[in-house]
């Protein structure tokens, strides 16, 4: 995974964490037609954060310690 990858997905997770925090379960309607739909559990969420940013440091440092060079072309 790219580093834009393993951001995007971060940004997913803490998306979904702040829902759960505003709400774990939620029912609409009442009766017969009704539904209802539980959010996944906040420590999964937690513990997949780890995860990535333990990712995204890995990944850091394994860049980090190469140069980059580049070649330019006058236009």
């Amino acid at each position: 995974m790219t580093l834009e990858e393993l951001q995007a997905r971060k940004a997913a997770y803490m998306a979904a964490e702040l829902k759960i925090l505003e709400s774990q379960e939620y029912k609409v309607g009442d009766g017969v037609a009704n539904r209802s739909n539980r959010r996944a559990d906040l420590e999964q969420v937690r513990d997949e954060l780890k995860v990535i940013d333990q990712q995204i440091e890995a990944l850091t440092a394994r860049t980090s310690g190469r140069r980059r060079v580049y070649y330019g072309r006058p236009g």
